[in-house]
């Protein structure tokens, strides 16, 4: 089954995060640079050349995306301390936080962002008190930086409830797409494989190199028209699962039965030979015979036919089935109940 994830997406919006950090400090650090701000400039330098890493990182360093989420964050809650405690330039440098939010979230997820948050808020404070005890900048009276604090608790609230419920939204979105797969590969009355998911299984054996030895076996219910005309479709339908039940019952490591459509199904053996592969169709005809279905008060004896095909060479998968088609009806002409190899 797939494994969904929106890793792609947050791939892309962590770039996006680097672009637009480094333009924006660049840009910054300039208008810093010209107006007599060195220090500040060279802050911003440093902080540009941190989103070019952390961009370079997620473009080209595979599994590297915590990395750079991670330097991201971290060079923004450096910058945002020397904000505060500094003032930026004239004193506008707190007004910078409100970015912090948002992106927290957005890489910290719902219950750490709520963590990071918290001590962020308490670093902001010491900071704001280290500004005024020190005099690194003049905010004036306690309005300015309780406002501030205040507004940024109000806005990573909002944002918190945002992500909490946009996690929410995807994660079911996310169970969804699963049950969707699962539903369109497995057989809605016996529970087996279908025919698509058979499908993606053959060619999965076909391109492997290592065991390229495999069988398949075709096996269609004898007379089962009779079944459904003599005793009706419901008992017809039940038939099916108990024989789903019996084939399911009967494999050993790796083989796989799927329906295949109507009263076929087809049975994949990886790694085991023409000769294997009559072992168990032996096995199933005995199990069949031993386990007749019963319903309603009545006991159906069924009994199937089957056709082998060693599947030894890289041809087509669809060539492989025909072969084993062939013999299955060759054992259908024979009499029924029979495997033909």
């Amino acid at each position: 089954m797939s494994n969904y994830s929106d890793l792609a997406q947050r791939k892309l919006i962590i770039k996006l995060f680097s672009v637009i950090g480094f333009l924006t400090t660049s840009f910054m650090s300039v208008m810093a640079f010209w107006g007599g701000l060195g220090v500040l400039s060279l802050v911003l330098v440093i902080a540009s050349i941190c989103f070019v890493i952390s961009f370079f990182v997620t473009a080209f360093l595979h599994k590297r995306l915590l990395l750079a989420s991670t330097t991201i964050l971290y060079t923004i809650y450096i910058l945002m301390f020397y904000l505060v405690l500094t003032g930026g330039s004239h004193g506008t440098g707190p007004l910078w936080i409100y970015v912090v939010a948002p992106i927290t979230f957005f890489i910290r997820g719902f219950k750490k962002g709520i963590v990071d948050i918290f001590f962020f808020v308490l670093v902001m404070l010491y900071a704001f008190y280290l500004a005024s005890t020190f005099q690194f900048t003049d905010y004036g009276t306690l309005h300015f930086p309780s406002r501030i604090i205040l507004t940024f608790i109000i806005v990573a609230a909002l944002s918190g409830l945002y992500e909490h419920f946009r996690q929410h939204h995807s994660e079911k979105l996310t169970l969804l797409a699963q049950k969707n797969e699962l539903l369109a590969t497995i057989d809605p009355l016996t529970n087996l494989p279908n025919r698509r998911s058979m499908m993606a299984k053959l060619a999965e054996l076909k391109s492997n190199d290592i065991n390229p030895v495999f069988s398949i076996i075709l096996l269609d219910v004898d007379d089962f028209k009779k079944i459904n005309d003599q005793y009706g479709h419901f008992v017809g339908d039940h038939a099916l699962t108990h024989l789903a039940g019996i084939f399911t019952q009967q494999l050993i490591h790796n083989d796989l039965v799927a329906r295949w459509g109507g009263e076929e199904f087809l049975f994949v053996l990886p790694n085991k030979d023409k000769a294997k592969a009559l072992q168990l169709t032996d096995t199933l005809h005995g199990a069949l015979k031993s386990q007749p279905l019963h319903i309603d008060g009545y006991t159906i004896s069924i009994t199937v036919s089957m056709g082998i095909a060693e599947i030894t060479d890289s041809s087509a998968i669809e060539r492989d089935i025909q072969h084993a088609d062939a013999l299955l009806y060759q054992a259908k002409n024979s009499g029924k109940n029979r495997t033909c190899a």
